[in-house]
Formats: structure tokens, C-alpha cells, sequence
């Protein structure tokens, strides 16, 4: 398995500041960069000529004609139970989580040239562009021990999600079961400092998971779908909450694009 041309965008919408981060592969190579969100900038930090096999987005992606009031089913299974403390989403049909919406559609508006034209499971764009949701991929893979014994203020979640994982080896551990045999790029994730960065990468594990076809895909048709870890490597907690989540009309999930 080549984990070869893949691409994860961290979308930031802060307009005067950086808060795009960039995380690709291409042959045994990795990078990362931190950007802004037009496109004249972000495309320095993307391999010219370059197409895509999966691009991984950190943003809602809803599908096309979908109204911006849709209350998503995805967003929802993650406000619930344990999730509900330890990484839920901010729903994205309203405020700030809608101005999110909003950039994670320019994102992807902006990068569907790159895409491959092979579709990959569930992708809401047209070709290979999937959702992440780094906090909860990085939330699903941690021990409960790991929640109880400490809490983070809930600015920092993403980055104490972050630390959390490097310390407990969960990311290596990940890279092994997908087999994604990298010292360099493991290297450059467990020693990342910059938030955008980190998310990036995070997005880039995401696009390596669909890759490998494995992969814990939630949501429905209407809403869009969200991609996470596989299932085989969720802490015990966070499967029985999303089971228990999943006790809801119209909730699917899906293990590496195809029905479980």
C-alpha cells in the first residue's frame, strides 16, 4: 500500500490572519505549512501539478444544493453522551459553525481540480474530497483513563486532544495498523507545535485511513458524512457512544465507504 498523493486542509477563515494549515504526501515525501485562505497563497504550499488520490478537509461538507439551516446528522451523533465532553462538534447550520460552513465550501471549491476523478466511498465532492473532524479523530483512539484524569480548557481541546495522543502512542499505533511505514512523517506529527499544522496533519491521517479502506464513516445522504479512525483502534467508550448514538432514525455508519 503507497500512501502516495494525498492531501488534509485544516480551513481557518480568519481573513487577515494564517489559519489555513496544509499537510500532503507525495511519494515517501511529506510537508506542512501554515497559510492564508485565498487560494493565491494556498496553492504555494500544495506539489505543483499534482493530482490528488484523496483530499481530506476539515470543514462541513454539505452536499450541493443543501440549505445553510440543515441540521446536521453528523454534527448531531457527536453531541451526544461522552462525546458531548470530550469532542463534539460545533454545529455548523448557524453563527461561527456556519461561517465554517461556508469556508470549508470555498476550500473545496477551490481545491476540486486536484481531486482524482476515481470517487472514494462516501465524498460529498465530486471525485475524492472528504470530511475530517480532528477532534474527534484524535478523541475516538484515547483511553478513558485519558478524559478522566485531566481536563482541558475548552480553547485548547484540539491541541490537549493532540498531546494527549503523541504521549500515548495512539498516532504510531494508527500509522502500524494502516500501514503506513514513515519515520519521517511520524516524526514530523509527534513533534508538531503549530495548531494549524497539527490539524493538517490530522486531516492528512484521515485521507491515509480512506486510503488504506479503513475507515469509520458517520452520517447520512442528506447531511454529509464524516470519516474517522477505524474502528478496530476506538477506545472501548467511544464505540458504545456512538453506538448508543446510532439508535436514531436515519444514523448510518460505514466502515471504509461500504455498509457495515
Amino acid at each position: 500500500m503507497r500512501f502516495d498523493k494525498l492531501l488534509g486542509i485544516d480551513v481557518g477563515y480568519a481573513r487577515s490572519r494564517p489559519t489555513t494549515g496544509i499537510a500532503w504526501s507525495l511519494g515517501d515525501a511529506v510537508g506542512s505549512a501554515r497559510t492564508h485562505t485565498d487560494w493565491e497563497r494556498r496553492q504555494r504550499h500544495i506539489p505543483l501539478l499534482t493530482t490528488f488520490a484523496v483530499i481530506a478537509i476539515d470543514g462541513p461538507l454539505t452536499p450541493p444544493g443543501a440549505p445553510d439551516t440543515l441540521d446536521r446528522l453528523c454534527e448531531r451523533l457527536f453531541t451526544r453522551g461522552a462525546f458531548q465532553r470530550r469532542c463534539k462538534p460545533g454545529l455548523s447550520h448557524f453563527g461561527h459553525g456556519l461561517a465554517l460552513r461556508k469556508a470549508a465550501a470555498e476550500t473545496a471549491a477551490q481545491v476540486s481540480h486536484l481531486a482524482a476523478a476515481a470517487p472514494i466511498g462516501r465524498s460529498v465532492i465530486p471525485g475524492a474530497a472528504i470530511e475530517a473532524f480532528p477532534n474527534a479523530f484524535l478523541g475516538v483512539l484515547l483511553a478513558d483513563e485519558r478524559f478522566a484524569s485531566s481536563r482541558a480548557a475548552k480553547r485548547n481541546k484540539f491541541d490537549w486532544l493532540y498531546a494527549q495522543a503523541v504521549e500515548s502512542g495512539v498516532i504510531a499505533r494508527l500509522l502500524d495498523f494502516i500501514g503506513w511505514h514513515n519515520d519521517c512523517l511520524l516524526q514530523k506529527v509527534t513533534t508538531e507545535t503549530d495548531h494549524e499544522k497539527r490539524a493538517a496533519w490530522i486531516c492528512l491521517l484521515t485521507a491515509a485511513c480512506a486510503t488504506a479502506s479503513k475507515s469509520e464513516v458517520v452520517g447520512d445522504e442528506a447531511g454529509g458524512w464524516i470519516w474517522l479512525p477505524p474502528a478496530e483502534l476506538w477506545a472501548d467508550w467511544a464505540a458504545d457512544a456512538l453506538s448508543r448514538s446510532m439508535w436514531r432514525p436515519r444514523a448510518v455508519a460505514r466502515r471504509g465507504g461500504e455498509p457495515v
